[in-house]
């Protein structure tokens, strides 16, 4: 039995921004890229984002704290869930017991009759004629009535590069029979950390099946960063290329690019190269590649390249102008 608010270490009634800032540090903390071959670390986190995915959502949540774990049953209908709550809350004024996180709801077995036209005898049967079950035909066979599967949610990783010129990524599924299976999930270039994509028809079965909703965490890069559509770099270069310009080369995602610079280029100086940031799959344009000087002086040791610099820009001070 799970208890959803202890998965993510917050109170019934933390509020949205709390639950948030829950799961993030918990995904910090458990995500797969810091511990990698941890299973329980990856068995954590997958509970963690199981759980922000259920109290994220307000509809959701409120279903939740109504009705506990059975809220999570493939097919869950709230609508006939209170209906038959409130029947056996009138047959059995007083009855003790309840839904998991709910309240009110008798729960044991002998509680569980009358539903329809039959007589439901354990608790499964019970979810079935609650949650998907059949009508009766006049002649007295049950008559089934498709129920559309669940949406099952979950996250999958994949590299900064990657992210950027899309990239094919096999993930695990647990099958019917118990077993594992294998799909392949294409991300589109330019996926974002955060995105959401949809499978859909991949997810719990039933008429017609569920989608699967799988978050997609993007990797950082040692050098690059970005900026909704924009990268971002900061490029080395010596003090005499900055003080003669001249061309230098910028390696890029796409390709090295060769980038001339102005005479006198300064520190913290940022050249934007145009589409050479992310490139979203679709008609969206491309982003821009913004460089920003990063100017290194040579190593201590040797003064007399400064001082010739010196006396070529004179000995006028550079911080006269400033006035705070």
């Amino acid at each position: 039995m799970k208890d959803l608010y202890n998965t993510l270490g917050v109170s019934r009634d933390a509020s949205a921004s709390e639950v948030k800032k829950a799961y993030r540090k918990l995904t910090r903390e458990f995500h797969p890229d810091k511990n990698p071959g941890n299973k329980a670390a990856e068995e954590r986190f997958k509970s963690v984002s199981s759980a922000y995915d259920v109290l994220s959502d307000p509809q959701r949540r409120t279903q939740y704290d109504e009705f506990g774990d059975m809220s999570l049953t493939n097919g869950f209908d709230a609508d006939r869930a209170r209906a038959y709550k409130a029947s056996q809350q009138r047959a059995y004024a007083g009855g003790g017991g309840g839904f998991p996180g709910g309240a009110g709801f008798p729960m044991d077995d002998s509680m569980f009759h009358d539903v329809g036209d039959a007589k439901a005898t354990n608790f499964d049967d019970l979810l079935s004629r609650l949650f998907g079950g059949g009508r009766v035909r006049a002649g007295g066979s049950p008559q089934p009535r498709a129920r559309r599967g669940a949406d099952i949610s979950g996250e999958i990783s994949v590299g900064f590069n990657d992210a950027l010129v899309g990239t094919t990524v096999p993930l695990r599924l647990d099958s019917a029979d118990g077993g594992m299976s294998t799909l392949d999930v294409k991300v589109p270039a330019g996926m974002k950390d955060g995105a959401k994509l949809r499978l859909r028809g991949k997810g719990g079965g039933g008429s017609p099946p569920g989608d699967i909703l799988l978050t997609v965490r993007v990797g950082t890069h040692k050098l690059l960063t970005r900026e909704d559509d924009n990268l971002l770099l900061r490029l080395p270069v010596t003090a005499l290329e900055a003080y003669r310009g001249g061309p230098v080369d910028v390696p890029t995602p796409w390709g090295t690019v060769t980038v001339k610079l102005s005479p006198g280029s300064q520190n913290g100086q940022t050249l934007r190269l145009r589409g050479r940031g992310v490139r979203p799959a679709g008609d969206k344009p491309a982003g821009d590649l913004m460089v920003t000087l990063d100017v290194r002086l040579p190593e201590p040791g040797d003064e007399r390249l400064l001082e010739l610099l010196t006396d070529l820009q004179g000995s006028a001070n550079p911080r006269a102008s400033l006035v705070l």
